[in-house]
């Protein structure tokens, strides 16, 4: 697991409060996520790593490792 998607599954498990994310854990299956959980994830990303996400790319991943890749890419154009 890269830098990147281990950061990425500690905020997720953070703002969901559910242990056990993985890379393959796809959104709309968390029990705690919502519209609200979903942008807090969003601004923790944007914080934890300082870049700031186009949020209809953000939307439209639909699991962790994909979010993971878009953080990756979003690093990589700074």
């Amino acid at each position: 697991m890269s830098d990147v998607t281990g950061t990425v599954v500690g905020l997720v498990e953070r703002v969901t409060e559910l242990p056990d994310i993985s890379a393959e854990s796809r959104f709309h299956n968390l029990a705690n996520w919502t519209s609200l959980s979903a942008l807090r994830l969003l601004t923790d990303i944007e914080d934890e790593f300082g870049v700031q996400l186009d949020l209809r790319s953000y939307l439209a991943v639909n699991d962790v490792g994909q979010l993971s890749d878009l953080v990756s890419t979003a690093l990589g154009d700074r």
